[in-house]
C-alpha cells in the first residue's frame, strides 16, 4: 500500500477496530495491534506462532502516551524513565518498567507485570501511532523464531 495520509488513516482505523497492521519502524517491520485490546493482542501471538510467555513491546508516539501504561509510584524510576526517554526517544530504545496493570492486559506482559515501551524514530510509525490514538503492541512482523523483516 503506498504511503499516503489516507492509507495512514485506514491503517489507524484498522488498529482501533482490533485488526492487525504491519508497519515499518527504524529497525524492522512490526506487526501491530491495539495494546489495550486483549483479543487483538492474542491475534499477534496466533499469527506469529509466538508463545504467550514472550511479552510484547508497546509503541507510543510520545512520552506522555507512555505514562498511563506504567506504574508511576517510584519517584526514582520515574526520574530515570523521564531522563532516558528525553535523551534517547524517539529511537530504538525500549524501556522496561512495571506496568500499570489496571490498563495493560496481562497478555502483553506475559504475566510478568512489566511492560516494554518504545517511541520509534521513523516518522511514518509515529504518524500511524498518533492517528490511531492507542498504544500499539508490535513485535517484529515475522513468524516467531525467524529473521525479522527490515523491508516490505
Amino acid at each position: 500500500m503506498p504511503l499516503t495520509e489516507e492509507n495512514i488513516q485506514i491503517a489507524a482505523k484498522q488498529l482501533t477496530e482490533g485488526k492487525l497492521v504491519a508497519f515499518p519502524t527504524e529497525t524492522v517491520y512490526g506487526l501491530g495491534a491495539n495494546a489495550l485490546n486483549v483479543d487483538a493482542c492474542l491475534s499477534i501471538f496466533k499469527t506469529k506462532g509466538r508463545p504467550l510467555t514472550d511479552p510484547l513491546i508497546v509503541h507510543v508516539n510520545e512520552m506522555e502516551a507512555a505514562l498511563p501504561l506504567i506504574d508511576q509510584s517510584d519517584e526514582t524510576i520515574m526520574t530515570l524513565f523521564t531522563t532516558l526517554g528525553k535523551h534517547y526517544w524517539p529511537g530504538p530504545l525500549t524501556l522496561c518498567l512495571k506496568a500499570n496493570m489496571d490498563i495493560i492486559p496481562s497478555v502483553i506482559t506475559a504475566d510478568t507485570g512489566y511492560v516494554g515501551v518504545r517511541i520509534p524514530a521513523l516518522g511514518l510509525a509515529r504518524d500511524l501511532l498518533k492517528a490511531a490514538g492507542v498504544p500499539v503492541a508490535a513485535p517484529s512482523a515475522n513468524k516467531f523464531g525467524h529473521v525479522s523483516p527490515s523491508t516490505a
